[in-house]
This record gives C-alpha cells, structure tokens and sequence, in this order.
C-alpha cells in the first residue's frame, strides 16, 4: 500500500517536471519587421526558460534608438519584448559634378542615382548608375565631355559653303548651297546637336521634274522642258481616249503632284453587218412560152361558160 502511494507520487512528480520543462522552452525568436537578425545562435531552434540572445541590424541599416535593448530572455515559453529597430541607412546626397548632376531615387540603403550631362555634354565611356550601400555610395563621379560632331554629309548637285572640318562642337553651324540654278528645299543652315548630329535634316538641291510621258496626250497647257520647282503642265488626250487622273499636274519638290495621268483608249462600238438583197431574172429557158398562156385562158373561158 505504502509502495502504492510513493510509487504514484514520484510518477506524477516526474510527469510534472518533464512537461514543465517542455512548457518553459521557447522557439528561435523572428522580429522581421523591426529589420533585425539574431547576433548568434543562428543554429540553435529552441532555447531553455532563461535563455537570452541578442539582436543586431540587418545590413544597410542602424538603430532608431542607440540605447535601446538588443536582448531578449525567454520567460516561460515566450520573449520578452525587443526595443531595437532598425532604419535605412542614409548615404546623403551626391552633388552635381563637372558638367553634370545626378538624378536620384532617394539617398537611403538601396537607392540609386543616374548621373546626366549638361546639355551640350555626353558620358565619357559607359553609364554607371551608383547605389547605396552600408558602407556608402559605390563607384565615383563620371566624366562628361563636351558633343562633338563628325563632318556633315555631302549632298547631290550641292556642296558645304565652307571647308569641313573633322569634327564641330555642339551648336557649331554649317551652311549649304546648291550648283547655279538649282533650287534648293530645305533649311540651308545645320547646327550640331545635343546628341552628336547635325539637326534638322542636310537640304536636297532640286534639278526639276522629269518630263512626263504619256501615250495619246498633248500638252494644252504650261510650258515646255525643262520643268522647274513650281511649273505646271495640263494635258488632254486624243480622240478615241479618256483621261484617267487629273489633268493638272504641278512640279514640286517631290515631283510631279499629283501623279501624271493615263489617256484610256475608249471602248469600240459593236458594227452591224446588212445581207444585201439581189434580183434575179430568170433564163430564157426558164421563162413560159405565149402559146401556153394563151391554151390556160382559153380552158378558163370554157370552164367559167358551163
């Protein structure tokens, strides 16, 4: 009976401890959301009633508060509460450099700034677009260099008012003219651009329009060849055609417009064929003899006196 009773008592006893000791264990503690990671134990899953550990910020990131508590204990089978929390560090701005700025997303952990040229300037060499990191910005302040422009193109039946030169810096001019009469369409004058090219577009020097050929036409209106930016032809077609288009066409500085017309050859009218009628007298052997003539009057008369 004795037995019994011990026998119980240090089987619920044990019982006890063992499930309290269970209890009391607290698993790895997480506090994400305050940007924070554990100092150590970061292999260790679960931690004895008493057990403290300490936090720290993760990487690109410092205390909002540099006194406050980094450790936490396990009490029971729960952590106490973390003070630390942790913020983006800052790089700070990066000034404008030579002949440049940057354009920034922020100065905080992770951000970014593209450097930009002046106007009238370009990147020497690759961009590099710098971030910011725990330690500070990486890479250093680019090169800008000032726009050049190679010499500009030639152009056909035109030429450079001046001798080009191997390269022009930016807003540099160049002025074209075209051989003696002809017209010249566009702007005479380029400037070298901000990206490296001679802006608006070279001038074409315009030779005049083709002479139009167009079967069965005649000229009515206009003068001859050869045609000159703005002269006009007006054409009409010859008899048995029709004119398909517009009959007044204009030289322009991308030919004729409109486009020269066609003369159509107009349809056929259909012919009627007539069979002619012929007379035909008969022979003489075809004729009836007087004599037979006169025998069928004469059977009549007696017929008609009965």
């Amino acid at each position: 009976m004795g037995c019994k009773v011990l026998c119980t008592s240090v089987a619920l006893l044990a019982y006890l401890m063992f499930f309290g000791h269970v209890r009391a264990e607290c698993t790895q503690p997480s506090f994400a959301s305050r940007n924070v990671v554990l100092s150590n134990h970061l292999s260790t899953q679960n931690f004895t009633n008493g057990s403290t550990v300490t936090f720290e910020c993760v990487i690109g990131h410092k205390p909002v508060d540099s006194k406050a508590s980094r450790s936490v204990t396990c009490e029971g089978n729960q952590w106490t509460s973390l003070e630390l929390s942790c913020t983006r560090k800052s790089c700070g701005s990066l000034a404008d450099f030579s002949h440049g700025r940057y354009d920034m997303t922020g100065n905080l952990f992770g951000d970014t700034a593209k450097p930009v040229c002046d106007k009238g300037y370009m990147l020497a060499g690759k961009e590099t677009t710098r971030t910011c990191r725990d330690q500070g910005w990486d890479g250093r302040d680019p090169l800008c260099e000032s726009v050049k422009c190679s010499a500009p193109p030639a152009i056909e039946n035109g030429q450079l008012v001046d001798e080009p030169l191997e390269s022009y810096n930016y807003l540099e001019a160049v002025s074209y003219r075209c051989n003696k009469g002809i017209n010249l369409i566009g702007a005479s004058t380029l400037h070298c651009s901000e990206d490296g090219t001679f802006k608006p577009d070279p001038p074409k020097c315009f030779d005049g329009c083709p002479t139009p050929i167009i079967p069965n036409a005649k000229r009515i209106g206009g003068k001859s060849p050869p045609y000159k930016l703005g002269n006009f032809i007006e054409y009409q077609c010859g008899d048995g055609y029709r004119l398909e288009g517009d009959g007044y066409i204009v030289c322009k500085a991308n030919g004729w417009s409109p486009e020269p017309p066609q003369c159509i050859a107009l349809p056929t009218p259909p012919t009627t064929t007539t069979t002619p009628v012929t007379s035909t007298t008969p022979k003489p052997s075809e004729r009836t003899a007087p004599w037979v003539v006169a025998l069928i009057v004469v059977i009549v008369l007696i017929a008609v006196g009965n």
